[in-house]
């Protein structure tokens, strides 16, 4: 059988170094955001999420334009499929 004592002390032997080892719990880095481009801390309250460097403002901008093209894209595509579909109801209904 386990011993319970044993596990539980031997628990509390590793918590107690690892909080000696980072401290108490408390963080000393403040608070930030992570530019979505290069991973480079920014302020918290940056929107759009990018840093200063020109380079990640431009990748972000082509990003959205791809995104907002892909996302038209999908609409088009569900309508070819949508409307023939829902054309065929309608027609079996009136019918």
């Amino acid at each position: 059988m386990v011993d319970a004592k044993k596990v539980k002390d031997m628990v509390s032997k590793r918590t107690s170094k690892v909080v000696s080892q980072f401290g108490s719990g408390t963080s000393k880095v403040p608070p930030h955001k992570h530019c979505r481009i290069c991973h480079e801390p920014i302020s918290v309250k940056a929107e759009p999420r990018v840093c200063n460097d020109q380079e990640c403002i431009d990748k972000h901008e082509q990003d959205d334009k791809n995104q907002r093209t892909v996302r038209i894209a999908m609409f088009v595509f569900f309508g070819l499929f949508a409307i023939p579909y829902l054309l065929t109801l309608v027609m079996r209904l009136v019918g």
